[in-house]
């Protein structure tokens, strides 16, 4: 049975037509994966299925019965539910109170019944593998955990059209475990899933067809035991892409970079690493090893308990990251949206917040030097856009990484932290991303990439730091290194080269 049919779906903004005569189906039962480079048009696409679009041309027709949807409430009752990337959840209401909104049960017809609400939506986390408290506010939930109760916020209201927007990006492996088995399940419940995912090696594991769409186009559908990721790749970029990562780096410098027993209660015991020009380390681990900590208080955003670190052999102790841009370090967190970029603001200003006192003269920006500066990195990263002066928010997601990474660029810093670099950022634009850390370092520049990609930490890091409960457990040269040697020192196996 066919689910949802889109035909012929076109769709334009101003002038730019983003859709193009797209054809998309998924029948009752089946996981049909979505792909395409950020700005392909899978966004697009699935707002005009899920009623937040209106499509200029082209028909809709769920169960084999047209629909002309006036709202996502619209499409809602005809039983379409998509989990965005980022959830769109209420911050200062609980867990269990974002699960059930708009349908919280009730007794006697006028009051909640909260004891039931939470014992359901613990019910749901659980079978999610989440170990939430449907009691807490969203707001004090970490953010990686949001797509969970977005996903149990859809399982309660019964979809039969589940679509995924990068359902795997910020779970943990067995979370991530957890969801494919509920998938396979759903499938058996004649559930039709739209997965979108840049995890190419998912696509196999878990979906049966899929789509890829490329500058807002349909170029193929197949089944996917009938395509290779190297024929998925080559059809999403246009052409073939035959050197995904540059050459690693053997050849290092003087010494950049080093720590000295840094520790955190709960976060950090007695790390101790150094970094060195031109090296691109890489640093693996865990939800909860301490890798993220440790990113922040080397930027200065977090305090150490004890501990000491060193730059350029002076020793260093930010209390802000100001102290750290002035020194020279730049930092791309892992959640962009968040607290990364300001999405009010234009490109150029996300571009130039990080150098706005080399632009600044006598109290005022020269708007000709950030142009002309902005536009250097924009040609220089691949940036698409329409104008440096275009809201960043409606740039696609590889292009907002690109931008964070040429604020520090800009910067001209000597040490770039880069936490999740290509979380959520399609083919083409990673490797546009990593034959940048690549020139960065050929440059004299270190780098510290911080990863849950074992795969992207083999293929360009020099070295890799392995963590677990807040410990360096492995510190291994690159060289006959395999993603199983990382992952058993992750889990607190394996031995230490």
């Amino acid at each position: 049975m066919m689910l949802l049919k889109m035909e012929n779906i076109s769709k334009y903004f101003f002038d730019n037509k983003v859709l193009d005569h797209i054809n998309f189906q998924v029948k009752a039962g089946e996981v049909h994966a979505l792909i395409g480079r950020n700005g392909a048009g899978k966004s697009t696409l699935i707002n005009v299925a899920s009623g937040l679009f209106k499509q200029d041309s082209g028909e809709i027709k769920v169960n084999d019965q047209k629909v002309n949807f006036q709202s996502t409430q619209d499409a809602q009752k005809h039983g379409i539910a998509v989990i965005h990337q980022s959830p769109n959840l209420v911050p200062n209401m609980s867990v269990a109170e974002n699960i059930f909104l708009g349908s919280h049960p009730r007794i006697l017809k006028f009051f909640v019944n909260f004891s039931k609400m939470r014992k359901d939506a613990r019910k749901i986390l659980s079978k999610l593998g989440a170990s939430i408290n449907p009691n807490e506010k969203v707001m004090n939930i970490p953010y990686r955990q949001h797509y969970l109760i977005s996903i149990a916020k859809a399982i309660f209201h019964k979809s039969k059209i589940l679509i995924m927007d990068e359902p795997t990006a910020n779970l943990t492996e067995p979370e991530r475990d957890h969801l494919f088995r509920l998938i396979k399940e759903y499938k058996n419940e004649g559930i039709g899933i739209v997965f979108i995912t840049h995890k190419l090696n998912e696509i196999h594991e878990i979906c049966d067809k899929v789509t890829i769409l490329r500058d807002g186009k349909w170029v193929a559908t197949h089944p996917v035991n009938e395509i290779t990721v190297k024929e998925m790749t080559n059809l999403m970029v246009g052409y073939n892409l035959t050197h995904y990562y540059p050459p690693v780096i053997k050849q290092t410098g003087k010494e950049l970079l080093r720590v000295e027993n840094l520790t955190k209660k709960q976060s950090l015991a007695s790390v101790n690493f150094s970094l060195f020009e031109g090296e691109i380390l890489g640093i693996a681990g865990l939800v909860g090893s301490g890798k993220d900590e440790l990113a922040k208080i080397v930027f200065g955003q977090e305090k150490k308990d004890s501990g000491r670190m060193f730059w350029r052999n002076k020793e260093i102790d930010f209390k802000h990251p100001i102290q750290a841009v002035h020194n020279r370090f730049g930092y791309v967190n892992e959640d962009r949206l968040a607290s990364g970029l300001f999405m009010n603001m234009s490109v150029a200003s996300n571009l130039s917040i990080a150098s706005l006192e080399k632009l600044t003269h006598l109290n005022f920006i020269n708007s000709h030097s950030e142009a002309d500066q902005t536009i250097d990195k924009v040609i220089d990263l691949n940036i698409k856009l329409d104008h440096i002066n275009q809201n960043i928010r409606y740039l696609s997601g590889g292009n907002q990484q690109k931008v964070m990474l040429g604020r520090w660029m800009m910067r001209d810093s000597d040490l770039y932290i880069l936490d999740e670099p290509t979380m959520g950022v399609d083919i083409g634009s990673r490797s546009e991303i990593y034959l940048k850390i690549h020139e960065l370092a050929q440059e004299g520049k270190g780098v510290v990439i911080i990863s849950s990609d074992t795969t992207e930490l083999l293929g360009l890091c020099n070295r890799i730091l392995v963590m677990n409960r807040g410990r360096i457990v492995g510190n291994l040269i690159n060289e006959n290194v395999t993603e199983e040697d990382i992952n058993l020192l992750m889990n607190g196996r394996g031995i230490s080269h």
